[in-house]
């Protein structure tokens, strides 16, 4: 899953989120990625996809033999305040639009994800819980027959309830995979948000299943894997023993340097695998 028919081992990367408070291009972040030994990159952007200039991202990935792991959909919601379960239509619209532009970008980078959390869910319900489900599963449903057009998955992440307030767990959004019924919908973890709901981490990634597409790092602090209080040696041997053959990708708080935090990351999951 998650790289299926690209690779047959867990690959590393990380997520372009680390270097935003910086004034790298992406080119300059994806030739990092090369230099401190990871295979891809997360590539989430403010601006709305069309704008990027995919031709230099493109020329870097070749150039420094870096992939794309996944297109990120952060900026959705953080920048244009968009996503997918609204109850108001011209917000759907504008947003599928935003997903439809990013599984074109992915088919076009040789990618096939696109990552959503936000993106998806919102950080705050705007009515009841069971009416922006409903809407989140209808509209999810969309997004399945878009990703199957595009010959793609679309993985949605669930977010402790500090982050969200409609799919906090691995349960919650195994449930909405159901509903939705969909082969290109599946479900990502993030290390931070699954011991953040004091939920057991291996048996939490273990459950997902065939359904589990994409993986997130970060330690129980939010920073480098390594600092805080989480089991990665649980995580990384639920993992292998489901045979999970995708990327595992890091995404937290660099603190002042993400050359050395990511340095750090690489090396400590590396003697993990």
């Amino acid at each position: 899953m998650g790289c299926e028919g690209k690779c047959d081992a867990m690959r590393l990367g990380f997520s372009t989120v680390m270097y935003e408070q910086t004034d790298l291009t992406y080119p300059e972040i994806i030739n990092k990625a090369a230099a401190l030994g990871y295979e891809g990159v997360e590539l989430n952007f403010p601006v709305w996809p069309s704008e990027l200039n995919l031709g230099e991202i493109e020329d870097s990935l070749d150039k420094f033999g870096v992939e794309i792991a996944a297109i990120g959909t952060r900026h959705l919601h953080v920048t244009h305040g968009l996503y997918l379960a609204s109850l108001h239509e011209e917000v759907r619209k504008r947003a599928l639009a935003y997903v439809a532009e990013c599984m074109k970008m992915a088919q076009e980078l040789d990618c096939s994800i696109v990552q959503a959390g936000w993106a998806f869910q919102g950080s705050k319900l705007e009515a009841q819980h069971r009416l922006v489900w409903k809407q989140a599963v209808a509209s999810l449903k969309e997004v399945g027959r878009l990703a199957a057009d595009f010959g793609l998955w679309f993985v949605i992440e669930f977010a402790c309830r500090q982050n969200a307030e409609l799919v906090n767990t691995m349960d919650d959004a195994l449930r909405m995979l159901d509903e939705v019924a969909c082969a290109n919908v599946l479900v990502m973890a993030d290390t931070f948000h699954i011991y953040t709901e004091n939920c057991p981490l291996g048996e939490t990634v273990t459950r997902a299943g065939k359904r589990l597409g994409y993986i997130h790092l970060a330690d129980s602090d939010r920073l480098t894997p390594g600092t805080g209080s989480i089991n990665f040696k649980e995580v990384v041997s639920a993992l292998k023993q489901m045979r999970y053959k995708g990327y595992i990708v890091m995404e937290f708080n660099p603190d002042s340097s993400p050359d050395d935090a990511l340095k750090r990351a690489i090396d400590f999951v590396k003697a993990l695998l």
